[in-house]
């Protein structure tokens, strides 16, 4: 694959998604999201379409492998990898059709060898095309939009609308679908509603109790939200000073 294997991690015990997280990270891979229950796991693999999520086995209320039947049920083609520190739930996960079960404390070298099946198992480029250019219905016709022009994408009255400095354009796109097909280098997914460019970004301002939102360099100055899970991820790609 071209583009790095993209991961959901999923574990009611935030250490546990912390180790996990860091591995995954030596091994060069992604982490798009967290969560902490089945529930919230099913919000941020719709959100992030990863390649992959890796649940822990026990957590409150549907379990891990009842979480993996509920992604297989909506999004067959991402493989679930079941993590757990006892091994009496193999068999129930390999009946539920997971890639894969891992031992907790989770070994590098064994993890590495699950990354490698998952890769086998995901299809570089199928129906993700780079996003260059997009063909936007108006007034019975089309307008073709520049990506290069887009500043941000948010979701409003349940659709995907694409900003330019002097439009906004309703996409025939999902939020994820999006984010999997522009430039990763150029934009971040600043939260389940909003996917914005990394070089528009003009300030965070707090809105609430260690919240923040976006500044965009816009002429309307528009705000955006950035998610609590996803403010260490943009501390990765713009390097806070202070």
């Amino acid at each position: 694959m071209s583009k790095p294997l993209r991961a959901v991690v999923v574990d009611d015990e935030p250490l546990a998604r912390d180790e996990l997280t860091f591995l995954l990270g030596q091994l060069e891979v992604e982490v798009v999201g967290e969560a902490g229950n089945a529930k919230a796991a099913l919000e941020v693999v719709d959100d992030t379409a990863p390649h992959v999520a890796f649940v822990d086995l026990r957590m409150p209320g549907p379990d891990g492998i009842a979480l993996a039947e509920a992604i297989r049920e909506r999004h067959p083609e991402i493989p679930v990898v079941v993590v757990s520190a006892h091994d009496d739930g193999a068999l129930r996960a390999y009946e539920a059709e997971v890639l894969d079960y891992l031992l907790k404390p989770v070994r590098l070298d064994r993890l590495k060898t699950t990354l490698e099946r998952v890769r086998a198992n995901v299809k570089p480029g199928a129906g993700e095309e780079r996003l260059d250019r997009l063909a936007v219905r108006r007034k019975g016709g089309y307008v073709v939009v520049d990506i290069d022009d887009v500043v941000y994408f948010h979701v409003r009255d349940e659709l995907v609308w694409a900003v330019t400095e002097d439009d906004s354009y309703a996409l025939d796109l999902t939020l994820a679908a999006v984010a999997r097909r522009v430039p990763e280098e150029d934009f971040f997914r600043s939260h389940r509603s909003c996917l914005v460019r990394l070089s528009r970004i003009k300030s965070l301002e707090p809105s609430g109790t260690g919240t923040y939102e976006i500044v965009l360099d816009h002429p309307k100055t528009p705000r955006v939200p950035l998610a609590r899970e996803r403010v260490r991820q943009l501390r990765a790609r713009i390097p806070f000073a202070g």
